[in-house]
């Protein structure tokens, strides 16, 4: 885990990381100050405090952030707990009129998200794969 080494967030994360197995890891893409978040591995009740203490501390930031990505093609598997911490993430970011953005959800992400109706919430970028499916759907209609 790495968010930030030595930004004042990294403590409430590090504390975080301990509560659950490796299954999950969040890290702050380099050069982005702060505003994309990349997710791997298993998002679940176990793992989502993780998402909630990096997006706490990206919304702590200094700097007024009116997007933050969530970089969500490396995660294998989200379960009820890992779509609550997502919410989370979105009603949080609203209070400080900021708008998570979900970039390139795989599979088992996107069909969470689709049927819990949160596809209708959160604000969702398919991947590439989808993309093109979707554009060659459209060609034969």
């Amino acid at each position: 885990m790495l968010v930030g080494r030595g930004s004042p967030c990294a403590e409430r994360v590090l504390l975080a990381e301990f509560d659950h197995p490796p299954a999950f890891d969040i890290r702050l893409r380099p050069g982005t100050d702060g505003r994309v978040l990349d997710a791997v591995g298993e998002l679940d009740q176990d793992t989502g405090p993780l998402l909630n203490a990096a997006v706490d501390c990206a919304l702590d930031t200094p700097s007024v952030l009116r997007e933050l990505v969530i970089d969500m093609s490396q995660v294998v598997f989200c379960g009820s707990g890992g779509l609550n911490a997502l919410i989370r993430a979105h009603l949080k970011a609203r209070e400080t009129g900021t708008v998570v953005h979900l970039l390139n959800p795989t599979g088992p992400v996107t069909a969470l998200l689709r049927r819990t109706g949160a596809d209708r919430v959160l604000q969702v970028s398919p991947g590439p794969a989808e993309t093109a499916s979707a554009q060659e759907d459209s060609r034969i209609v």
